[in-house]
């Protein structure tokens, strides 16, 4: 099984983030009776906003490698042991005297243990037991850490009037590096999609989680979004959509002994989006989509305000 998206994204004004951007992901599976085995190889080269802190678009690569073991217990349980390897190198790019390569350049291993159990035809019962290591190029750099999370929630199928999944759990991200400041407490990564009539459809999303962060001397943030959407089918084959998202990013205060205390840090943000989307063939789709994205921070100079409209075409074969 093989993935490749090349994108080319260009922007009227600023001509120095036109860019060529590139998605790869490839997979070879092996099915037995009861058990199944899948080894991935994956890579990417974009330039994009990896997350609502960074107002610019610098070049990520990522090279991984993924393996994964399903087994099918009995009728109603099932197994799912997955490892995950990746490489990410930033170019070297300075924004407000932070330089991408040396903050964030890191190795990745990502183990997860998740159980399943079905409760009717289009709903599993989940309980994800997860462990992250983080290793950064930069030996002077103060986020290397590991990560130990346990998630429960339900997951819904891809093809029922209700889709998506409800997931809620329990982290402790710690600081590998002397005196920096673990996190304990509640995350989650839920997204639910509801079919109210044929041509109707809403939904709504929440995320609690760790980002690695740019900022001046802190190694994290806490990331908070909820947000909510409907899809409406104005004729068979052109659907307009409307998304919301809030959120709000929390640094914690940090003052070590014989330094300076480094700036506690809110920000508030909020993005608009509408779109519509023409299926021209079977295969072939074309979209438009306007976004309106503000930040309100603590640090005020780095308040802020982007609008954007761009056009997609997409091709699956």
């Amino acid at each position: 099984e093989i993935y490749d998206s090349p994108q080319y994204v260009y922007f009227k004004e600023t001509k120095k983030e036109r860019t060529w951007n590139n998605y790869f992901n490839g997979q070879v599976h092996f099915v037995f009776t009861r058990i199944f085995i899948s080894l991935g190889k994956g890579y990417s080269a974009a330039r994009e906003r990896w997350n609502t802190e960074i107002d610019i678009r610098p070049q990520r690569k990522e090279d991984s490698y993924s393996g994964s073991f399903l087994w099918q217990a009995t009728k109603r349980t099932s197994l799912y042991l997955q490892y995950r390897k990746a490489k990410y190198q930033y170019e070297d790019l300075s924004y407000h005297k932070i330089n991408f390569r040396n903050a964030l350049n890191r190795r990745e291993d990502r183990f997860s243990l998740t159980g399943y159990y079905k409760l009717s035809y289009r709903t599993n019962f989940v309980i994800d037991v997860r462990y992250g290591y983080f290793d950064f190029e930069n030996p002077s750099n103060l986020r290397d850490a590991k990560s130990y999370s346990v998630y429960g929630g339900f997951e819904f199928s891809a093809f029922g009037t209700v889709r998506g999944k409800i997931n809620v759990g329990y982290k402790y991200f710690n600081s590998l590096k002397p005196k920096e400041r673990d996190y304990k407490g509640i995350v989650g990564d839920s997204s639910l999609s509801i079919r109210l009539f044929k041509p109707l459809r809403v939904r709504g999303s929440y995320r609690r989680d760790i980002e690695f962060s740019t900022w001046y001397g802190h190694p994290y943030f806490v990331e908070n979004r909820c947000g909510g959407g409907v899809s409406v089918y104005l004729f068979k084959d052109i659907r307009l959509d409307y998304d919301y998202n809030l959120g709000r990013n929390e640094y914690p205060e940090r003052k070590q002994p014989g330094q300076a205390t480094v700036e506690k840090r809110r920000d508030d943000y909020g993005i608009h989006s509408v779109g519509i989307y023409f299926r021209i063939k079977r295969n072939i789709g074309f979209g438009v989509v306007a976004s309106r994205w503000t930040r309100d921070s603590s640090v005020d100079w780095l308040d802020g305000e982007r609008d954007f409209i761009g056009a997609n075409l997409t091709y699956d074969f």
